[in-house]
């Protein structure tokens, strides 16, 4: 969906930048310019082109990163959702076992109030029933014997009391097992009380870590819709200058053509001798050129690898990190052919040197040139900038001759 919708914006974009190119190319064909400076401007405009596409690749690899991210977490949310579900269920379960093992120690603990009740009982009786038969002790047999109508009767009599005694005891060695059974359960049921609370304290525990992932997750999908929304509007802007440059370089390429057309031959041989004039500026200087700003070079030239997302990108020049308003001195002298802002370059200028030859210089603060004026070698023609609002100041510089890049590292001196 937002590849439809970079596409419709696109169209429209086209449709108003159109007329933007179409000036562009008449304010260039009423002024009028050295075929050297237009070649220069179509390669600049080019290269600037190329740079567009890698970085619009570059966005979108970063925006399908950032797709996969965002399927990765929602999946993650949905997980971390079912499991607080199932541990809300679990905790309801725990509740439910704690208030049946509640209710089973209370009645456990009615239980063992009554057994030693019963167990009281038990020894009270059966020490008034011992207490009873050692107070008559032999005097209760001798009135059993004369008291009995029989022999038969007495041994029953005998056997009776021996009975009650070993009930009474029995009883209270029954209460008394009773009580130590009913005792063990209760603290069987403490423990299993004890557990039950640990278990759960320890769910809730968890319970409160996923919901803190949980909002953790949403912060992150929030996050990564907010950095959607930027390279979505980011990309729309890259396409649109992708479209201007297009128009501009068409322009910009009918103009050469109807300019060649018109100087035929004897312009050609003008602009031959005025190369074997002009070559000497430059291409004699190579590895002798001071650099343009002091300051740590943080890209090189030539094609590099994003880190994270493995996606290619060109530079044609190199970049170059120094304080910002720092002074930017020409390498070389020769003719300012360009002062102006470029699309993705900032502030810009482009210096023609002669055979073919131009430096380029951008992300600029501010300009002390104009186009169609001289700057001499070590001039101070600019002051660094920033390529963007909150990015570090640093400078990009270009070497070309015609419609190839340099490498700057061949002309600049060892540092």
């Amino acid at each position: 969906m937002g590849y439809l919708r970079l596409s419709l914006l696109c169209r429209v974009a086209v449709m108003s930048v159109a007329a933007v190119g179409f000036a562009a190319g008449g304010e260039l064909a009423d002024r009028p310019q050295a075929p050297d400076a237009l070649q220069a401007k179509i390669q600049e405009n080019s290269s600037e082109l190329e740079e567009l596409r890698s970085r619009i690749a570059q966005l979108r690899a970063e925006q399908q990163a950032l797709d996969d991210r965002e399927q990765q977490i929602r999946r993650g949310r949905a997980e971390v959702l079912e499991e607080i579900e199932l541990t809300g269920r679990m905790l309801s379960q725990m509740d439910e076992r704690q208030r049946l093992l509640a209710a089973q120690n209370s009645a456990l603990q009615d239980e063992l109030v009554r057994s030693a009740r019963r167990y009281e009982a038990s020894c009270q009786a059966l020490g008034q029933h011992l207490r009873a038969m050692y107070v008559r002790g032999r005097q209760g047999k001798l009135e059993a014997v004369l008291t009995a109508g029989s022999f038969s009767e007495f041994a029953i009599r005998t056997r009776w009391e021996s009975l009650m005694a070993q009930l009474g005891a029995g009883l209270v060695d029954d209460t008394r097992a009773e009580g130590r059974r009913l005792s063990s359960r209760h603290k069987m049921l403490q423990v299993s009380l004890a557990e039950i609370n640990r278990n759960r304290e320890d769910a809730a525990a968890e319970r409160s870590r996923m919901e803190d992932l949980l909002a953790e997750q949403m912060a992150a999908l929030r996050d990564l819709e907010t950095r959607r929304r930027g390279m979505s509007d980011r990309l729309l802007e890259l396409s649109m200058n992708e479209q201007r440059l297009n128009y501009v370089l068409s322009d910009l390429e009918d103009l050469r053509a109807r300019r060649q057309a018109e100087a035929g031959v004897q312009a050609e041989d003008g602009i031959q001798a005025g190369a074997e004039i002009g070559s000497a500026v430059l291409a004699g200087l190579a590895g002798q050129l001071d650099w343009p700003v002091q300051g740590e070079l943080v890209r090189g030239f030539g094609r590099s690898v994003h880190p994270r997302f493995q996606t290619v990108t060109v530079n044609n020049g190199v970049n170059i990190a120094a304080p910002l308003g720092a002074p930017v001195a020409a390498v070389a002298g020769g003719q300012v052919e360009f002062c102006d802002r470029l699309p993705g370059f900032g502030q810009c200028v482009i210096l023609d040197h002669g055979a073919g030859y131009y430096t380029l210089y951008a992300h600029l603060d501010r300009a002390f040139v104009s186009a169609g004026g001289q700057a001499a070698r070590g001039q101070v023609i600019a002051e660094v900038g920033r390529p963007a609002a909150g990015e570090s100041p640093q400078l990009y510089f270009e070497i070309r001759q015609g419609k190839t890049p340099l490498d700057p590292a061949d002309w600049l001196r060892s540092r």
